[in-house]
């Protein structure tokens, strides 16, 4: 039995119940007034048709009742007849608004969905020489996004993959992420270097402050132009050279730390190393504080091999007892598992761990190469 049909069933089951009872008992005892609890109930918890259904069926059995039956006790038939359908009738306009509620409800739905998945696109992403497969969880109920991001992007120079995460979480993060990601887009394909890529999306975060700023200051809320001026956004910005082929013995690819959480490197025969970056640089946002220029890190990406990276919500969750998520030896102990099975475990994991209740938005992406004659 359907999860719709099976509340439907048990209101027919007491209405049939009460004037089943009803009949079988003196007829000085009237139970029958307890049958407008089934129109009632039918519109808290049926589908408009289905209470509609139980009114007209409760006013028929009323008016067979007390019009059709002989009984020994007096009653206003015209009282009952008014009454019952009054209240059939409020339950039917319960049930009408409570079903235009829901439509509503699931249109702003669908269009938040398509509005954030222009956002951030369905995992897996895949270029000419890597494939990115990973997923993405909101600390915030019926949210598909946050405040993490992440992008994939095959351009003349490689492919360009990014992975980060605004400052704070939930869907008040959007507009800076937005910002990032949208100037990531842009720069993938004109700038050949990262720094420069990673140059042109700071400058996209700083246009976003001062435009957020001064929309909030011209309102008034001088509370929200402060919080759009500190926001910032830890980064990995990972790229792949254009001559770098499937067949070749090792893919070489560089990465821009920009304060972020440290992404792993999954050997082909198992072992994982953390690739650790002496500096790792400032987080957008903040990178007018420091004159030092951000550098790349290279790592060799042999076949067989994956890097995986992580925002903070996946290493700072949190165990009922405090305890932080040990990712590095969850991954030391799955590295032999293929991508799929290491997410789908990963995940899992996650949510035991935390017992389902993310403290922050959660995004886990593996790269690894495109398989010989795939690309």
């Amino acid at each position: 039995m359907s999860s719709r049909s099976r509340p439907f069933a048990l209101v027919l089951v007491y209405l049939l119940v009460i004037v089943a009872v009803d009949l079988t008992t003196p007829s000085n005892l009237r139970l029958d007034v307890f049958a407008a609890l089934a129109p009632m109930t039918a519109a808290a918890v049926c589908t408009y048709q289905q209470t509609v259904f139980v009114g007209v069926l409760d006013f028929c059995l009323m008016v067979a009742h007390h019009g059709v039956l002989n009984s020994d006790v007096a009653v206003n038939r015209v009282g009952s007849f008014v009454g019952n359908a009054l209240m059939v009738g409020a339950s039917i306009a319960v049930a009408r608004l409570r079903r235009d509620g829901e439509d509503l409800l699931e249109r702003v739905r669908a269009t938040g969905e398509a509005a954030q998945r222009a956002l951030l696109r369905p995992l897996p992403l895949r270029t000419h020489s890597v494939v990115v497969d990973g997923f993405y969880v909101s600390s915030q109920r019926e949210a598909l996004v946050g405040g993490d991001l992440y992008e994939v992007v095959d351009t003349p120079y490689g492919a360009r993959v990014l992975i980060g995460d605004v400052r704070g979480k939930g869907l008040g993060t959007l507009g800076a992420g937005a910002a990032v990601l949208t100037a990531f887009r842009e720069a993938a394909y004109h700038r050949r270097d990262l720094e420069s890529g990673v140059e042109a999306m700071e400058q996209g975060l700083y246009r976003y402050h001062r435009s957020a700023a001064y929309e909030a200051r011209s309102t008034g809320a001088e509370d929200v132009a402060l919080r759009a001026s500190e926001e910032f956004v830890t980064a990995l910005v990972f790229g792949t050279e254009e001559a770098a082929a499937p067949e070749a013995g090792a893919v070489p690819v560089v990465f821009v730390d920009c304060g972020h959480v440290a992404p792993f490197l999954i050997g082909p025969e198992g072992g994982v190393r953390e690739l650790e970056t002496p500096d790792p640089g400032l987080p957008l946002g903040l990178g007018d504080l420091s004159t030092a220029p951000r550098t790349t890190q290279r790592v060799e990406l042999p076949a067989g091999g994956r890097v995986l990276a992580c925002t903070d919500g996946v290493t700072e969750a949190r165990a009922p007892d405090g305890g932080f998520y040990p990712l590095a030896e969850r991954l030391d102990a799955w590295a032999t598992l293929s991508t799929s099975e290491l997410l789908e475990r990963l995940r899992a994991d996650l949510d035991a761990h935390t017992g389902g209740k993310l403290q922050d938005d959660a995004a886990v992406l593996v790269m690894e190469r495109v398989p010989v004659g795939c690309g």
